[in-house]
């Protein structure tokens, strides 16, 4: 076949991969309906798990990498259990045919709010209308009123943490909290005409995109920072000025909407940056009993000894997972605070009854903000064991007991994966840095292996330019195979130019600069790796340093292979988790990762000279990750 034969067909089958993923997704409704006559949960984990296993397997058989089946499914899934949740809410909730359904949200077109109300609304198969609001309250108010059905409002984000005007103004509406939702916040520098970084000297911008991008703004002494009611009238204003000289801050598909292009992306201090956003209305919803739910309430304790405490554990003896908790002053009583809560309940539940009625009687006051399904559709969680291609029999060996005497070290996250007792960490950690390629078929085989990080050295003696290419590099390649991205750093610069791109740090002090680079690593918003000091007091001594910084995402490295005793006091003496560093060409690595994991070492860091010699990885993997 000639090109324009071989894109005919592949246009064709596009085609029917749409139409076989609508005849899925109606089937996925059937399976909700049915669940009405026959009452269970929306998700099945066992079932997806052994789904998504036997499709990877297939997927081999056909030429498809696991990670690449893992993310075409992982969508899937989530599509249909939002479609189910949405369907059983729908006959559960029946509204009267609307021809439009109207929403108040913060800014103008473009917003994040905006583009927030878009996707929560598009389940609505009607014409939706738009109410531009410049203030939180103005919000509330168009809903209270009727000229809105919906508000949506932004509540948390993960970078600038808890958005308090909307905490505050919360306690005084009769709106109830009927949804939820997780929007990926991706700030880009915009602007309306061809330019350049260095010429920008003024930059619009609203307060909260500011506080999530400080670290990158620091890197322009020479911009002047304007703020505005929301990204969007910083969108319009660039947009209507159409000069070289000035920028905004924003999305891209925002931008977009008012012909702005980007400049530069990824600016977020968190590349993990997610924004949670709440819709109210002016009636509450019933929740369906096969959905997660979520039931938000406020209450005020009063100023007694142990107050807050017992509450919580009112939740906790019935079983009640909490979520969020939150505390807001009440104006009028110094030093008085009001208490937001989230739990993972359907307030209808027997449990949750139980709790609010055991609650009102030891508090001052509590009041329902809502109950609502939970928006959060977990990935369906696949054992590393079964993104390992080949098993070895001399490796079937008897399992490790972890002790369970570690619960109280402190939690790391790196990227989206967190160290955990069930699961050891496994980093890949290439000792050069290796053509694209390579690194490419590092990070699929990594991933294949059920490896977690990419650890790759970046930076080059004397070459800032080729140090934030690789950077760049790293980072894409990393995002591609869904894998945590991560490099040494030898000096408080290098650790300020990586904290921009990468998930984590590596440190390598060097002479005469250790303290220094502790330091930076301290007021760093990213997780920091620390190698053992030759001393467990010096080790000890130098953690505080990092933790007294204001960084709490610390963990220690063992790169000396030290006894099992000395990381056993290691432990004794720390609650943060500890990483082992392996070598590749070591013919007894399975056994030392076995029992390092049964000491509590809860990650690995491989070393591997050559990016081809990935067999020790798979060694490693096929020991800790077996059944």
């Amino acid at each position: 076949m000639n090109l324009d034969e071989i894109r005919t067909h592949i246009s064709s089958l596009d085609k029917e991969l749409l139409t076989l993923l609508a005849k899925r997704k109606a089937l996925s409704l059937d399976v909700a309906r049915s669940k009405l006559q026959n009452p269970r949960p929306i998700r099945d984990q066992e079932r997806e798990q052994a789904l998504l296993v036997a499709l990877i397997n297939q997927g081999r058989t056909l030429g498809l990498d696991a990670h690449y089946v893992t993310q075409i499914y992982h969508t899937i899934i989530e599509d249909s259990v939002l479609s189910q949740q949405a369907l059983l809410q729908d006959l559960l909730n029946p509204q009267d045919e609307k021809p439009a359904i109207s929403v108040a949200f913060l800014g103008l077109r473009g917003s994040y709010s905006n583009m927030a109300a878009r996707k929560y609304l598009t389940r609505f198969k009607a014409e939706l209308v738009e109410h531009n609001c410049d203030t939180f309250q103005q919000i509330f108010d168009t809903v209270e009123s009727g000229q809105a059905q919906y508000g949506i409002l932004p509540i948390e984000n993960t970078s600038s943490g808890a958005i308090n005007d909307v905490f505050d103004l919360i306690q005084h509406t009769s709106l109830s909290i009927v949804g939820e939702l997780t929007q990926p916040i991706e700030h880009c520098l915009l602007v309306g005409v061809d330019t350049d970084v260095s010429k920008l000297k003024t930059l619009y911008t609203h307060p909260q995109v500011y506080q999530q991008c400080s670290q990158y703004l620091k890197t322009l002494p020479q911009v002047k920072v304007e703020f505005c009611a929301a990204s969007s009238n910083a969108m319009e204003l660039v947009a209507s000025l159409k000069r070289d000289d000035i920028g905004a801050m924003g999305s891209a598909d925002g931008g977009a909407l008012h012909g702005l292009k980007p400049l530069v992306t990824g600016l977020a201090n968190q590349k993990q940056n997610m924004t949670r956003f709440i819709v109210v209305a002016r009636k509450p919803v019933e929740v369906a009993a096969q959905i997660p739910a979520k039931t938000s309430f406020i209450m005020s304790t009063g100023q007694q000894s142990g107050a807050l405490v017992e509450t919580l554990l009112v939740l906790r003896n019935h079983d009640i997972t909490m979520t969020k908790l939150e505390s807001r002053p009440i104006i009028g009583n110094p030093w008085e605070e009001m208490f937001y809560v989230d739990v993972a309940a359907n307030v209808n539940c027997p449990n949750m009854q139980a709790a609010l009625a055991e609650l009102k009687d030891i508090v001052r006051f509590i009041k329902i903000l809502g109950c609502y399904p939970s928006a959060e559709v977990a990935p369906t969680r696949i054992p590393s064991k079964a993104l390992s291609q080949g098993r070895d029999p001399e490796l079937h060996v008897t399992p490790v007991n972890v002790p369970l005497n570690n619960n109280a070290l402190l939690s790391l996250q790196l990227g989206r994966f967190h160290m955990s007792q069930q699961e050891p960490l496994l980093i890949a950690q290439l000792e050069s840095w290796p053509e694209y390629g390579a690194l490419q078929e590092t990070a699929r085989r990594l991933k294949e292996q059920g490896g977690q990080i990419l650890a790759v050295p970046c930076f080059a003696q004397g070459n800032q330019q080729q140090s934030q290419e690789r950077l760049q590099q790293l980072r894409e390649v990393a995002a591609q195979f869904d894998l945590a991205a991560m490099t040494q750093v030898h000096t408080p610069e290098q650790l300020n130019r990586a904290a921009e791109s990468l998930d984590a740090v590596l440190l390598q002090p060097i002479d005469g600069r250790r303290d220094e680079l502790l330091a930076a690593a301290g007021r760093c918003t990213r997780p920091v790796l620390m190698p053992l000091a030759d001393s467990l007091e010096q080790t000890l001594a130098e953690a505080e340093l990092v933790l007294a910084e204001g960084n709490q995402q610390l963990a220690l490295l063992d790169t000396q292979n030290r006894p099992l005793a000395n990381l056993l006091r290691v432990q004794q003496h720390s609650r943060l988790p500890l990483l082992s560093q392996l070598v590749g060409q070591d013919s007894l690595l399975p056994q030392l990762g076995q029992a390092l994991r049964s000491a509590g070492v809860q990650g690995f860091c491989l070393s591997l000279t050559n990016e081809d010699d990935m067999q020790p990885l798979q060694q490693l993997a096929q020991r800790l990750y077996r059944d």
